[in-house]
């Protein structure tokens, strides 16, 4: 439905998809040229439980903090996050600039993620605010008033995110993964390291061959703040949930106290792929296996969304080609940085 008036493009949420778009531009509080774009999708959903990414891009004069609100109509609740502080209070939703991403220049953007749960329906956000001021559709520039700092946000992170500080298990789709993220630009998460073959099953012992490979790597760079634990399996025989529970606290005891613990399933492929190494229905078991782990309020991780191959940039039925690495980089830098 577009309301020609204001400019505030709201995306009918598609079930089929499980993605909705909010775009917009909105004035800020300050006495100086502002406007932003935001784009709000719902990235991933489950019964009871869904995955949503923001973009919000800085339209106006350079900021150098930021708080972006929203309200939920149905009861939604953000349960977790990432790259922003997002707090809840009844229907009202404020996200906040860490350290690291505050300073906004002209048409500079940062994006955040959260996952959240939901109950009987799940509508997207109809009006966002843009550091107090309600999105108003055109960059504007108010009267000037006796000047006033830019917002600053508290610092949660003592700043950028160290080169190397994020690890991660898994198998050659995590190391297709890891390759295009170098290739991409992404320092946070280790380059690929020898994790080819590594399946559920090589890393359910916290003192097997593979977490010796993981931990060669912590020697050299640190034991990491974060770990992306990757669901991958053999078609036979497969995973279960219990075994996904031991990779991550087996994650947990190889990393650095208090670690910040990732978890998907293996790339997801166009209909009418099959992956011959993880069987017709292996990579939705391991994406199912991923979202009750994010679900279960035991476990403490974040289920960040779906990675995806698609068609022509599958190698072999199942690996990434050149084009496929370098497409599940870019998730990877979308999902942590």
């Amino acid at each position: 439905m577009r309301f020609t008036r204001s400019r505030l493009l709201v995306a009918t949420v598609v079930p089929a998809t499980l993605a909705a778009a909010i775009g917009m531009v909105a004035a800020t509080a300050h006495a100086a040229a502002a406007g932003c774009n935001v784009t709000y999708t719902v990235s991933s959903q489950w019964p009871g439980g869904f995955g949503a990414t923001v973009n919000l891009t800085n339209l106006g004069d350079p900021l150098t903090g930021w708080t972006l609100t929203w309200s939920y109509s149905a009861g939604q609740q953000v349960t977790q996050a990432w790259n922003a502080t997002v707090t809840q209070n009844g229907s009202q939703v404020t996200a906040r600039n860490l350290s690291w991403n505050g300073s906004l220049a002209t048409n500079a953007s940062a994006s955040f993620g959260f996952n959240g749960s939901w109950t009987g329906s799940n509508p997207t956000p109809t009006s966002f605010a843009l550091n107090g001021v309600t999105c108003t559709g055109a960059t504007t520039t108010p009267p000037t008033t006796t000047p006033t700092a830019s917002p600053t946000a508290s610092p949660t992170t003592g700043g950028p995110q160290p080169t190397h500080s994020m690890g991660f298990i898994g198998c050659s789709m995590a190391e297709n993964v890891a390759q295009g993220y170098v290739a991409d630009g992404g320092t946070r998460m280790w380059g690929p390291y020898g994790t080819g073959g590594l399946v559920v099953q090589s890393w359910t012992d916290p003192n097997s061959a593979a977490w010796q490979k993981f931990d060669q790597q912590a020697a050299s760079f640190g034991k990491p703040t974060a770990v992306w634990v990757q669901i991958c399996i053999f078609a036979n025989p497969g995973a279960t949930y219990d075994e996904v529970k031991r990779l991550i606290a087996n994650a947990r005891q190889h990393a650095a106290p208090g670690a910040t613990i990732y978890i998907t399933g293996q790339p997801l492929y166009d209909a009418g792929q099959t992956c011959s190494l993880a069987g017709a229905n292996g990579p939705q078991l391991t994406d199912n296996l991923a979202k009750q782990a994010a679900a279960d309020t035991t476990q403490n991780v974040r289920y960040p969304g779906q990675f995806h191959l698609h068609n022509g940039e599958v190698a072999d039925g199942c690996h990434a080609n050149a084009t496929g690495q370098a497409s599940l980089g870019r998730q990877a830098l979308a999902y942590w940085g």
